[in-house]
C-alpha cells in the first residue's frame, strides 16, 4: 500500500480551514463567512461580516517569492498615502501583512484586502476622466518614489515573445494564423522600442487597469488587483482599458468615455504623439499576452475545453483589429 500522496500542481483550499487562520491572525468578528470566490491567477475568497466585507487573495504556488508581495503591499501603501484610491491591504495582529500556506503543491502567500465599493454613477465621461487622471497620478508617483519591484517586466518578452512560444503548440493546424501573428509581432515589436526605456514613457505600471479591476464611488474610481504589476511602457498601462473595452464595443476608442479617458491622463502628464499611436500597438500586444496567460491557466488549474479553434478566431480577429490600426491593410 503506497501511504504518499499523490502529486498535485494544484489545491483548493478550504473555507473553513481559511476561516480558522483569518481569526487567529486578524481583529475581525467571530461570525465571518469565507467563500470561494473566483479563480483564475489566484483564488479569491470573499470573507463577511455582518458589517464589513473582505477579499483574501491566495496565490499560486512558485508564481512569485514573497519579496514580490512585499513590495506589492508597499506600493499600495504608498499610493494611499499620496492621495490615490486603491483597495489596501488589512493588516495582521503581528503587525504583517502577508502570510505562508503550505500547500500540497508548495507555499502558497495569503493577503487580505479591504473592499473596492462599486457605486457608480452615470456619468461615464466624468468617470472616465477621472480613472486617466488616476492613473497618470499613479505614473507620476511612481516615478518619484522610484518604486522598487522584482517581478518580471512588461517588456517586449513578456508581451510578445513568451506568448508566441506559448501558443505555437496550439496553432499547428493553423500555420497561417501563427506566421500571421509572429511577423505582426516583429512589427510592432520594433514600433514601441521607439519609445526608449526612459522615464515618464517607461516605468512602474499597474498593468491590468480594465473594468474588472477598477470600481467606482459615484464618479471617483478605485483601483485594485495589482499582481500583474511590474515595469514597462505607459502606453501598454493606458491600453489596457481600451483593450477591455474594444472586445465589447468595436468603435469604444472612437466615443466620448475614451477621449475622456485621455485628456484626464493629459492633464496630468502630455501623453507623446508616438505613445499616442503605440496605445494602439499595445493593444495588439495585449491579447497576445492573454493567449500566452491562458495557455499558463489551463495547465495549472483552469481545464483546457474552451481554449479551442472558436477561442483563436475571436482572439486573433481582435488582434488584427488593434494591429491594422497600426499598420491599415489596403483593401
Amino acid at each position: 500500500m503506497n501511504n504518499t500522496y499523490f502529486p498535485v500542481r494544484y489545491s483548493q483550499l478550504s473555507p473553513d480551514a481559511l476561516k480558522e487562520e483569518l481569526l487567529k491572525r486578524y481583529e475581525l468578528a467571530e461570525n465571518l463567512s469565507c467563500r470561494l470566490f473566483d479563480s483564475g491567477i489566484n483564488d479569491i475568497y470573499i470573507i463577511k461580516t455582518d458589517e464589513d466585507t473582505f477579499y483574501l487573495r491566495i496565490t499560486q504556488a512558485g508564481k512569485y517569492s514573497k519579496i514580490d508581495y512585499v513590495e506589492e503591499v508597499l506600493i499600495i501603501n504608498t499610493l494611499c498615502e499620496n492621495g490615490i484610491r486603491a483597495a489596501a491591504p488589512v493588516c495582521c495582529k503581528d503587525g504583517t501583512y502577508i502570510w505562508e500556506i503550505n500547500a500540497f503543491e508548495g507555499v502558497r502567500y495569503a493577503i487580505l484586502f479591504n473592499e473596492a465599493k462599486n457605486k457608480p454613477s452615470e456619468d461615464n465621461v466624468k468617470k472616465h476622466y477621472n480613472l486617466g487622471r488616476m492613473l497618470a497620478q499613479i505614473h507620476v508617483v511612481s516615478d518619484e518614489k522610484n518604486f522598487k519591484v522584482s517581478r518580471t517586466p512588461i517588456d517586449l518578452m513578456q508581451l510578445a515573445y513568451n506568448p508566441l512560444e506559448k501558443v505555437k503548440p496550439y496553432l499547428e493546424h493553423r500555420k497561417v494564423d501563427y506566421d500571421f501573428l509572429k511577423d505582426a509581432t516583429d512589427k510592432l515589436s520594433k514600433f514601441v522600442e521607439q519609445i526608449g526605456y526612459e522615464k515618464p514613457y517607461y516605468g512602474y505600471c499597474h498593468g491590468d487597469i480594465h473594468g474588472g479591476n477598477v470600481f467606482f464611488n459615484e464618479d471617483e474610481p478605485m483601483v485594485f488587483d495589482f499582481d500583474c504589476m511590474g515595469y514597462g511602457w505607459r502606453a501598454y498601462d493606458i491600453c489596457v482599458y481600451a483593450w477591455n473595452e474594444t472586445a465589447g464595443d468595436e468603435t469604444y476608442i472612437e466615443k466620448e468615455p475614451w477621449k475622456a479617458f485621455l485628456e484626464g491622463y493629459n492633464s496630468v502628464r502630455q501623453l507623446s504623439e508616438h505613445e499616442l499611436l503605440a496605445i494602439h500597438a499595445f493593444g495588439a500586444l495585449r491579447d497576445l499576452w492573454l493567449m500566452g496567460l491562458h495557455a499558463d491557466v489551463i495547465e495549472k488549474n483552469a481545464g483546457c475545453s474552451w481554449y479551442n479553434d472558436g477561442y483563436f478566431d475571436f482572439r486573433i480577429n481582435i488582434f488584427k483589429l488593434w494591429y491594422e490600426r497600426v499598420f491599415p491593410v489596403n483593401k
